[in-house]
């Protein structure tokens, strides 16, 4: 099993690498250290990134047989010896938000009386689980002065190895099947949290910068907390405020009145998109009718073909609607685009099965819809000439 060097010491970036077995993994070269500082994905916390030598490391992970770390590379290393590079950036990253949900853990316990009970850390999120469903803002507030308290104290953070027999007041979440310290590794929080974890940690809270909560968001009779540490915490501070002050900038208005701003432009688009509809209506309304005057009669029956530039599906079916409200009325409308939007309607005192027309239609076009006899919908690919010519061997089908 390797010596996990990362228990004693997550500051180490550089190290000679001593190769102690070389082995292929899911198609790539792969190798075990005597001794390694490299961190294997496990307990909710990602693996290290670096270098063996000339080789990145793509993976870092735990062999189940006997304990040992696995880093899987991205090409073979010869020998037995390597310089190994620790990306520190990704390591420090890590280090600050697992220490951060240690004290963000014991916050919540401490102010609202729930456990976590899930821990994820990735490059796009970082989230705890918590045992009680979302609690009130003001609590999460408190829970977030109280984590950022113990960070300003510069508290220090420190590791031991304990009997688990010793381990009452310690916090654990989950117990793992086979320990792979001589005991229980514990971090400790001096005089906040004393918490079983095998991850990398920073020496003092201070470290950490800050514990900014972002949102907190139910989970069936659970929730989940999203937060930010340190550098993170810093960048997510910087976009916010430069879409601040885009807005201010753009609205001519003081932060706090964007929300305001933000109301009353909501309601303005509101009433204007009622007014288009109702202005689109009408339109819709004039052009059916003008339709229907240049029809040309089939006996009774008027068949209305028809292609328009860049007409959604929408005003495609309320046009046919309002054409095949009328009597005898059968509407082979399409229109052009990125795809080709078609649609067959007829009235209701006619027999003709529009989606049996519209499959046949769709056939040559090399398109895909379906729909009801009286009613069908389709999209092709957007060639006009193809779309005229299909429509009107349709209409042909119909009056034939």
């Amino acid at each position: 099993m390797s010596n996990r060097l990362y228990y004693a010491d997550s500051y180490t970036r550089d190290f000679e690498a001593h190769i102690v077995e070389h082995l292929t993994l899911n198609g790539h070269p792969a190798i075990i250290l005597k001794d390694t500082y490299f961190y294997p994905t496990s307990g909710g916390q990602p693996h290290d990134t670096g270098s063996i030598g000339t080789a990145q490391i793509i993976d870092v992970i735990t062999r189940d047989k006997d304990g040992a770390v696995i880093h899987i590379l991205d090409q073979t290393i010869e020998g037995n010896t390597a310089e190994a590079h620790i990306h520190w950036e990704r390591r420090f990253d890590h280090m600050q938000h697992h220490t951060g949900q240690h004290i963000l853990s014991q916050a919540f316990i401490q102010i609202a009386n729930a456990s976590t009970i899930g821990f994820h850390l990735s490059e796009n999120s970082v989230t705890i689980d918590l045992d009680v469903p979302p609690l009130a803002t003001e609590t999460v507030n408190n829970v977030e002065d109280l984590a950022n308290q113990i960070i300003y104290e510069n508290r220090a953070v420190t590791a031991q190895i304990i009997n688990k027999d010793d381990a009452g007041s310690v916090r654990i979440r989950k117990l793992p099947d086979h320990l792979l310290t001589d005991g229980l590794r514990v971090v400790e929080i001096a005089d906040f949290d004393m918490t079983a974890c095998g991850g990398t940690h920073v020496r003092q809270s201070g470290e950490i910068g800050i514990i900014k909560i972002l949102k907190v968001e139910k989970r069936g009779e659970k929730s989940r907390v999203e937060f930010r540490c340190g550098g993170r915490a810093l960048q997510d501070f910087r976009e916010k405020n430069s879409l601040i002050n885009r807005l201010t900038a753009e609205l001519t208005v003081s932060m706090d009145e964007i929300p305001d701003t933000f109301s009353r432009t909501q309601e303005q688009v509101k009433t204007l998109q009622r007014d288009l509809k109702a202005a689109t209506s009408q339109l819709i309304s004039f052009e059916a009718t003008q339709l229907l005057e240049n029809a040309a009669q089939q006996g009774e029956m008027r068949v209305i073909t028809s292609v328009f530039p860049g007409r959604d599906m929408n005003d495609l079916k309320l046009l046919a609607s309002k054409l095949t409200a009328e009597k005898q009325v059968v509407a082979l409308l399409g229109s052009t685009g990125e795809r080709a939007n078609i649609v067959f309607s007829r009235s209701a005192d006619l027999i003709h099965d529009m989606n049996a027309l519209l499959k046949s239609t769709l056939e040559t076009l090399g398109g895909r819809g379906g729909g009801q006899p009286t009613l069908a919908q389709g999209s092709a690919p957007a060639d006009e000439t193809a779309l005229m010519a299909a429509l009107a061997e349709a209409a042909a089908h119909i009056t034939a």
